[in-house]
């Protein structure tokens, strides 16, 4: 199986969820003052892990379903 096959999320993209991952981790799990209710605030930080593991592997499950492709490489 190749996963750049897969691929479906870009270079900007990626980047750009690192960034907003790292906001969300950190409201979420290390200064949860801003958000006040703990599940909310791991809710966020989950969402903040999911899209490190996005940016990570390049494959979004909700850019697959929406039919979206920021991949340069992998664009039909």
């Amino acid at each position: 199986m190749d996963i750049k096959k897969y691929r479906n999320a870009g270079g900007i993209d990626r980047a750009l969820r690192v960034v907003i991952a790292s906001v969300l981790i950190y409201f979420g799990f290390i200064n949860t003052a801003l958000i006040g209710q703990t599940l909310i605030a791991t809710l966020v930080g989950i969402l903040g892990i999911v899209n490190v593991l996005v940016a990570i592997t390049g494959i979004c499950p909700i850019y697959t379903i929406a039919g979206i492709n920021t991949c340069p490489k992998n664009k039909a």
